[in-house]
């Protein structure tokens, strides 16, 4: 089985929840893909399993060579067909700091790689957007970041604006310590992350 022919049989207009080893409780729905140490939430056989093993002695439904060029998340992204527009990311945050920072690479490039608007949430702390336009509901303070050179328009209730077309460099702290009061609209040409201090933002896509 692939991850391909395992989410065929789910409409597109649901999203695709991925489990990693940091995950701590509780059941998700369907389709959900579990990574590697992740495979220990697993409730019988829903899902699919996928990982090298380097962290669990579990067997996987999608096995992967130890030795491979890329994480295990990175792989099952990647397998994700272009229909699914949604990705949810449970269980990727609070281990190594290195795992983080290429976990937010591997989201970078699945976004970079969508034809057509996308999202992909790290528990709703960090929230990444492909090119489009968006909204998002924020009361506190965030951050916006790209891992690529990007244009973007910040608008609505936030207390730094950005003009049509600002350009942010890569990790440029223009985007740093940014604060919401209520709505915020966001134009962007390039993929970027919305990061929410301390609180959960909610974000929604116009």
């Amino acid at each position: 089985m692939t991850i391909s022919q395992y989410l065929k049989r789910f409409p597109s207009n649901i999203p695709v929840n991925v489990l990693g080893p940091f995950h701590r409780s509780g059941t998700l729905a369907e389709p959900v893909l579990f990574i590697d140490r992740g495979a220990v939430n697993r409730i019988e056989r829903e899902g699919v399993s996928v990982g090298d093993g380097d962290s669990s002695a579990l067997p996987m439904d999608i096995p992967l060579d130890p030795d491979k060029d890329c994480s295990d998340l990175a792989f099952a992204l990647d397998g994700i067909p272009e229909r699914f527009t949604e990705v949810r990311l449970y269980g990727f945050l609070g281990g190594r700091r290195d795992h983080e920072y290429f976990n937010l690479g591997a989201a970078h490039r699945f976004l970079e790689r969508r034809s057509q608007p996308s999202v992909i949430r790290f528990e709703e702390r960090i929230v990444g957007y492909t090119s489009g336009t968006w909204s998002f509901r924020r009361h506190g303070l965030f951050s916006i970041a790209a891992l690529r050179t990007a244009r973007l328009t910040l608008q609505g209730a936030c207390r730094y604006p950005c003009r049509e077309g600002t350009a942010f460099g890569v990790l440029d702290s223009l985007g740093l310590s940014n604060e919401g009061s209520g709505d915020i609209h966001l134009e962007n040409e390039g993929p970027v992350f919305v990061i929410f201090e301390n609180e959960p933002g909610s974000p929604v896509a116009d």
